[in-house]
Order: C-alpha cells, then structure tokens, then sequence
C-alpha cells in the first residue's frame, strides 16, 4: 500500500475517520462514579444509541470510499447525483451533525469519548471540505457544475 497516493484531504478523512471509528466504540462517551462503583457507555450504547450507530456506519463508509477511490481506482462505484468528492464531504457533515445531536440530546456524565469524537468528526468533515472545495474547482476548470 503506497500512502504516497494518498492526497492530504484523503490523509485527513482516513485517519481521522479511522480513530473515529476506535472512539465510537470503544472509548466512554459517558462515566458515571458512584463512590466504589463507576460504569461507562460507549457512543453505540444506550442514550441515543442510535445516532451513534448511525453515526459508526457513515464514517465506515466514508473512510472506505476513500481508500477504494485512492487504492483501487478500477473499482466502479456506482453512479451519484453529485460527484464523490462532495457526497464523502456531505457524509462526514452528516456524521458530525448526527454526533453533535447525540451530544445535545444527552449532556450528563460526559466522558472523554464525547469529547474527542467532535473533534475527530469536525476533522473528518474538515477533510472531507478541501476535497469538495478540491471538487469544485476543477469543475469550475473544465466549465461543468
């Protein structure tokens, strides 16, 4: 695997998105101490489990587009009403928005995964801007929206 290839926006979707993905499942989103005894939930768990999964399943798929569009470009992906560029920056802004809403619908007993999984989402979704910003200028380049 060459990450030669691999374009600074791709660097930052992949990895960012790859750390993600650690922080969704396995780092405490929430920790509850209660003298002796503590428990801890992760982003897929209870309190709005849901936008967590949902959140998991965008960015798995927005790292794996990456690296099949950089890795193997004979793969044929199918065809979108907007090019893949702006649908990976359109995934990672909907993974950032879904984390954001699990953060305002739940604000008791944060723990460090709530935290770090904004930044690292922002920063997928940062990745994910210069390659839409990247996408549009070569449209602007050859004369197609």
């Amino acid at each position: 695997m060459d990450l030669d290839k691999l374009s600074l926006s791709d660097k930052i979707i992949a990895g960012t998105g790859i750390v993600l993905i650690i922080d969704l499942l396995f780092l405490p989103w929430h920790s509850i101490d209660v003298g002796p005894f503590s428990t801890s939930l992760t982003a897929i768990e209870e309190r709005n489990a849901f936008l967590g999964v949902l959140a998991l399943l965008l960015t798995i798929a927005v790292v794996a587009v990456t690296l099949v569009r950089v890795f193997k470009p004979e793969t044929k992906l199918p065809d979108l009403p907007v090019t893949w560029d702006r649908a990976i920056f359109f995934g990672a802004a909907a993974t950032l928005g879904l984390l954001v809403l699990k953060l305002i619908l739940e604000t008791d007993f944060l723990g460090i995964g709530a935290w770090l999984g904004l930044l690292l989402a922002a920063g997928m979704t940062y990745g994910g801007y210069l390659k839409f910003q990247a996408d549009s200028t070569a449209s602007a380049g050859t004369g197609t929206a």
